[in-house]
């Protein structure tokens, strides 16, 4: 496959090929928890690696407690996984995040959801 005329592919690759992103199966049940309240418990979440970033938990759409969930207009860009929408979980605005319609070379994120880990009740990663 020509990566250049390839149309959803991530222009950051194209930048800076040396950059990595690397996904790793959780080898255990991970849980989130926010104010007492599970609210995703999967075994089959993934670990993003990423040059220069922590490693982020995702979770799998099916395995998070959506009852309570809301989008947001929050938006970001990342030259690398493309545009995440954020998501609010109760009263706590934008504490996660997904990636809709990722870059080809992220589409294992795609119908993923990651959490901002400093907000929830306790470390998802030990």
């Amino acid at each position: 496959m020509d990566l250049n005329s390839t149309t959803n592919a991530a222009p950051g690759f194209a930048k800076t090929p040396d950059y990595v992103i690397t996904f790793e199966n959780a080898d255990q049940e991970l849980v989130a928890t926010l104010q007492g309240q599970v609210i995703a418990r999967s075994k089959r979440a993934v670990i993003l690696k990423e040059s220069n970033h922590t490693p982020v938990v995702y979770f799998p759409l099916n395995d998070v407690k959506l009852d309570t969930v809301s989008q947001t207009e929050k938006e970001t860009f990342c030259p690398f996984k493309g545009t995440a929408s954020y998501l609010s979980f109760g009263d706590e605005k934008n504490i996660a995040w997904s990636y809709e319609d990722p870059f080809e070379e992220m589409l294992e994120i795609k119908k993923y959801i990651a959490f901002y880990t400093d907000r929830l009740d306790a470390p998802i990663l030990a």
